[in-house]
């Protein structure tokens, strides 16, 4: 991937060993990647600006507690993100039906076609390059 089309993603991830395995998928596809794991410090950096990236992927469950709050705040922001869950996240789609969400365990294939989908909206994906 050129550095024109490289961007930068933050993911919020409460489990250190699935955001270095998605860190690791990230950084294959060529993007600079950013980890906070704890709810309060990702709203924190996100409030104050300390932050800058073109997308975010989120856990809806952060040490216990719900990521409802950040997911209005990327709304409000109008921040592409989309959510990597473990856990039934229906009410989630329910009230958010546009919102993307990738159920864990995923599979390397899924997750790249979710991030190339959410950093390029509008672009067919049959017609990226192979897989």
């Amino acid at each position: 991937m050129s550095s024109a089309t490289a961007k930068r993603v933050l993911i919020i991830e409460d489990d250190p060993i699935v955001a270095m395995v998605v860190e690791d998928i990230l950084r294959d596809m060529g993007h600079e990647v950013l980890i906070n794991l704890t709810l309060e410090h990702a709203l924190l950096e996100l409030d104050e600006g300390e932050v800058e990236v073109d997308a975010v992927l989120l856990d809806m469950q952060l040490r216990g507690e719900d990521a409802h709050p950040v997911v209005l705040d990327l709304l409000a922001r109008k921040l592409p993100f989309l959510v990597l869950s473990g856990s039934d996240q229906s009410a989630l789609k329910s009230e958010f039906p546009h919102i993307r969400i990738v159920a864990k365990p995923f599979g390397k294939a899924v997750l790249e076609e979710a991030v190339r989908e959410l950093l390029n909206p509008g672009i067919d994906p049959a017609s990226s390059s192979p897989r």
